[in-house]
């Protein structure tokens, strides 16, 4: 396989990566190994591999010691959005989605973990149908996870939403969290455990609805379907542990038939380029329909519920309305919901989750505590989809978690440790966990020592004077400002951790009651994990 030089300018390139300690190696596609459907050709006078419908372009890459190694494909994508298939040695590891554009451009096909010597990579046809130049392999270290912005974007987020995100904050990067949308009692009954994340969906309150039941047929309109309650009473069923989140399946405010889903592109006529235009006909029903989910979020914070906020998800997708119209035009809407729920609704339990995975769809930092994406690989494939966590770090140069919002199949857990891509949570949409899992890999996620299950959770309260962690152990008083009081039934170790997940102290407890000195930790909020009968962890605050 020829390796690509340039005399003097790589040189000098290659020199210069060597000093900072990585390397860096440039293979040409068209010398790669080819599968039917790929082929040798020329495109706009560049030697390329192109790919059809079929097939899979390999490369054989060297590399002198085990670690991550960078990949950029150099691509031209003159038929549209493709997604592909990313393999490493044989093993599916992730979807490659290569945007829309006819230019060669550079593309991040994720910090992959290869062994010392020969390593196969392999782009197999998912989509098909676009040319490949070249592929750069640099040496890069392993991701930092801690850091993540420490404050949530909104400065008036309110205590509990704060107890929550510095809870995911200390996890982030160490273990992984389960959650599930729908056919929740019975992904129960599959693993055997109960996810701490709970999704519900607010689709019913907007005057848009579609599906309301009315004298024997369905017509358009708001309708309580028991959503919001049922959020409330699941959070308090279980002691305050578990985290709820809601997206919107937005249902477009006018354009569309009765008894369809009118989130959809095809099938609605709405525009959000004029519903982004003050004070149109569009932008009047996007307010009202924005006021009207306000009134529910308004009562999950009067509950006392801090929630996971994912509005507009999958918006690059472009097959929802408020993607239909581009970027710029999402954007604008995105902003508007949030001023409007933010500085008009006093919305303070919100932590404001984006999932979409394309750059140029991205809100920004600022704008931004979360980001994610939502993952349907296909049936039993458990890849880690690293390729796309990659790009999400990237996007928001590490300053933010990465989720996998949405999910069919569930990463292998070990594979997500071992190829560094450590998602904050998962979340199995409805049934697709029964259909795309097997119920041995569902159960064997579920017990991993790795993954956070309810019974696992901490309170996440810190505004208590007295608080009972499990049965027969009590961390007292919180806040506290120099001493820290334990009583227990068992002896235990101990680790407290910073927001960073820094562990600043370490101490023993014996049977009985424990003072803990805390005068030497800087004020800020902390997490407290031990092991008793299971692994238990309280956040507390350092006043």
């Amino acid at each position: 396989m020829r390796i690509f030089t340039k005399p003097i300018l790589l040189l000098l390139l290659v020199c210069w990566i060597h000093v900072l300690g990585w390397s860096q190696t440039i293979y040409q596609a068209e010398d790669g190994t080819f599968t039917n459907g790929v082929s040798k050709s020329t495109y706009k006078s560049t030697p390329i591999a192109y790919m059809q419908g079929t097939g899979s372009l390999k490369i054989t890459a060297n590399v002198a010691q085990k670690g991550y190694y960078k990949l950029v494909i150099t691509v031209s994508t003159p038929s549209g959005n493709k997604d592909q298939d990313l393999l490493i040695n044989g093993i599916k590891i992730s979807t490659l989605k290569f945007p829309s554009n006819a230019s060669f451009y550079d593309f991040n096909g994720g910090n992959l973990l290869l062994n010392a010597g020969n390593n196969t990579i392999e782009v197999a046809a998912n989509w098909g149908w676009m040319y490949f130049d070249k592929f750069t392999i640099t040496q890069v270290p392993p991701h930092n996870y801690s850091i993540t912005d420490a404050n949530l974007i909104n400065p008036n987020a309110n205590q509990k939403a704060k107890d929550v995100f510095a809870f995911l904050r200390s996890n982030y990067g160490k273990d992984i969290i389960s959650g599930q949308t729908a056919y929740w009692n019975e992904l129960i009954a599959l693993a055997g455990k109960t996810p701490v994340i709970r999704a519900f969906d607010f689709q019913s309150y907007t005057i848009g609805y579609p599906y309301l039941w009315k004298n024997g047929g369905h017509t358009f309109g708001w309708t309580d379907d028991g959503t919001t309650k049922a959020a409330i009473d699941w959070y308090n069923s279980t002691n305050k542990k578990g985290i709820v989140t809601f997206q919107w399946h937005w249902h477009s405010p006018s354009g569309g038939a009765v008894g369809t889903n009118t989130f959809y592109t095809n099938t609605t006529t709405f525009d959000v380029s004029k519903a982004v235009t003050s004070n149109t006909p569009e932008n009047l029903a996007v307010l009202k329909d924005i006021d009207s989910i306000a009134t529910q979020l308004k009562k999950l914070q009067k509950a006392g519920v801090p929630i996971l906020w994912r509005p507009l998800h999958e918006a690059g997708g472009e097959w929802f309305w408020w993607g239909a119209k581009g970027s710029a035009n999402c954007l604008k809407l995105y902003d508007i919901l949030y001023d409007r729920l933010t500085n008009m609704h006093k919305l303070n339990n919100l932590i404001w989750v984006w999932s979409s995975p394309e750059a140029d769809w991205y809100p920004g930092n600022t704008k931004v505590d979360i980001i994610g994406y939502d993952s349907y690989p296909g049936a039993y494939d458990y890849g880690t989809q690293k390729a796309i966590f990659d790009q999400l770090f990237d996007i928001v140069a590490g300053k933010k978690m990465i989720t996998m919002s949405e999910n069919g199949p569930i990463p292998d857990i070990d594979k997500c440790f071992q190829e560094d891509a450590m998602w904050l949570y998962f979340s199995s949409w409805s049934d697709l966990v029964s259909k795309q899992n097997a119920q041995a890999h569902i159960q064997k996620v579920y017990a991993h020592t790795k993954v956070i299950t309810l019974d696992e959770m901490p309170s996440i309260i810190t505004s208590l004077d007295n608080i009972e962690i499990e049965s027969g152990f009590k961390l007292y008083p919180n806040p506290a400002e120099n001493v820290l009081f334990i009583e227990n039934t068992y002896d235990s170790d101990i680790e407290i951790l910073d927001l960073t997940g820094r562990v600043v102290m370490k101490s023993s407890l014996d049977n009985g009651s424990s003072t803990l000195d805390i005068s030497s930790l800087n004020k800020g909020t902390y997490l407290l994990t031990f092991r008793g009968s299971a692994r238990q962890n309280q956040i507390f605050i350092k006043k």
